[in-house]
């Protein structure tokens, strides 16, 4: 077993101090509204203090950093596009969502957008939201949303996957489930010039990353609509993208998937990563990662969760052996490291078959 890494503690100025304190405490008024909503035993609040407290030294340290804080609020303006959807849309939301609670709804049908083959797996309005992850309002919301969920950490835990990408603009990057694609103008900021090619079932998500290119916030990216479980690219056979990337990239992508497809969807990743390089894997803490006594309080929290967001994969996948699907599918464990309410996983591809 792979020794996880901590954060060190850091100190810093009053102003940042300030600076750290106001990003985290922004997130209680949408907390308070769910509490009134949805009262009862299935979502601990009284554990939001220290939730608060977890997340402001998270922030400490990232902010500590230089430069960090003058980039995450530039980051952040792309966020003001994006308010007035999201104001538009959350009375609705949690409307649905209480009705949901209501009437035991699991969930609601979803139509297709187009003739896209879609896995039936994906046609689930996840999130509670109408139509999913095909709806254009769950693109325009998405980054609203989970920087409530993640008290503010959203992009800082992002940084996970930029920290180990080389300062440059010479590698091949495949990024897979791209969703809004929120991660790449934080690295570009940070020298992380290098070409990526953006993948993801929605083109909804598509649709608004694409967007924000042409307002300057994805450049020298290419997106393509693809299934993580079969990575090739239209028109091309299907082994065109064997050993072609020198890095591939994956946020939050796991928790969404049965295990069928996990399973199929790493293959194809170790598949198409050049001998010698790297998948970074980022998604959600799992139970063993919690101390023994904050695993029952924390259970509660990923029940009312998957049940709240609708993620009918994500109570299966924490019990899911990430190392060992990556060593099934040759590639060796290097690194596993908490980053707040995730983990990121670094693998690597040897250069050498094993013999």
């Amino acid at each position: 077993m792979l020794q996880t890494v901590a954060h060190p503690q850091v100190e810093l100025s009053l102003r940042e101090r300030a600076s750290a304190f106001l990003h985290t405490a922004r997130s209680l008024p949408p907390y308070v509204v769910m509490a009134a909503l949805f009262p009862g035993d299935h979502v601990p609040f009284s554990s939001l203090p220290f939730s608060l407290k977890e997340a402001y030294d998270f922030h400490a340290g990232l902010l500590a950093r230089p430069g960090f804080g003058a980039m995450l609020d530039r980051l952040e303006r792309e966020d003001l596009l994006t308010l007035p959807s999201m104001l538009a849309a959350a009375p609705f939301d949690l409307l649905r969502i209480r009705r949901k609670f209501r009437d035991g709804t699991v969930r609601l049908p979803v139509t297709p957008p187009d003739d896209f083959p879609y896995p039936s797996y994906y046609l689930n309005d996840f999130h509670n939201q109408k139509n999913g992850n095909l709806s254009l309002q769950a693109a325009l919301t998405y980054e609203w949303q989970i920087s409530v969920l993640f008290l503010g950490c959203n992009r800082l835990m992002r940084q996970a996957v930029i920290d180990p990408i080389p300062v440059g603009d010479q590698l091949q990057i495949l990024d897979v489930a791209c969703g809004t694609a929120a991660w790449i103008p934080q690295a570009r900021l940070q020298g992380r010039g290098h070409a990526i090619t953006a993948v993801d079932l929605s083109p909804a998500y598509l649709r608004y990353a694409r967007l924000a290119q042409r307002l300057g916030f994805r450049d020298n990216t290419r997106f393509l609509q693809m299934n993580a479980e079969s990575l090739c690219p239209p028109g091309e056979s299907a082994e065109a993208w064997s050993g072609r990337y020198d890095i591939v990239t994956c946020i939050w992508l796991l928790h969404e998937l049965p295990r069928p497809a996990i399973e199929r969807s790493l293959a194809e990743m170790a598949r198409v990563l050049k001998p010698g390089g790297q998948l970074l894997l980022l998604d959600s803490l799992q139970r063993q990662d919690l101390p023994e006594a904050r695993r029952d309080r924390g259970e509660r929290v990923y029940r009312f969760f998957a049940r709240y967001f609708n993620e009918p994969y994500y109570l299966a996948y924490q019990s899911l052996d990430v190392p060992a699907l990556l060593q099934e599918n040759g590639l060796v464990v290097k690194r596993i490291e908490p980053w707040f309410r995730s983990k990121l996983w670094v693998a690597e591809k040897p250069s050498q078959p094993a013999a």
